[in-house]
């Protein structure tokens, strides 16, 4: 193996480590905190807000990690979306032992809990009592 190779896969995974463990800008940071908490998404049913991430459970922000059902992504590189209280984020995302590119969220605040746009589409979480 050419050992310039292993440099730089070396280089480029510790770059994605720094990466990840940037902390994101005031505003990012602002909204986030406004939103850390438990969720069940809006119109489905019963839903457990005791357990976290688990099919039928409560869905979530905690720190800069965006829990769904059985993944979780970290979410980096902000970008204030001007003129409304929105951020785009990039995901990092894993789940049932892979990682994967998650794409990239617009997280909206709203009076009920939260609005997630994402592929062309938009969820509503509510807040967990």
């Amino acid at each position: 193996m050419d050992p310039r190779l292993s440099i730089r896969s070396e280089i480029g995974a510790l770059g994605l480590a720094l990466a990840l463990l940037t902390p994101l800008p005031a505003a990012a940071q602002s909204l986030l905190d406004r939103l850390q908490g438990l969720y069940y998404p809006a119109n489905q049913g019963a839903w457990d807000c005791t357990t976290l991430g688990m099919d039928g459970g409560a869905v979530g922000i905690q720190g800069q990690t965006l829990h769904g059902v059985e993944n979780a992504c970290t979410l980096t590189n902000a970008f204030p979306i001007p003129g409304m209280d929105a951020m785009m984020f990039e995901l990092e995302c894993s789940g049932e032992g892979m990682t994967y590119d998650g794409g990239r969220v617009i997280l909206v605040p709203t009076e009920t809990g939260l609005g997630l746009v994402r592929d062309g589409s938009v969820n509503t979480w509510l807040r967990c009592p």
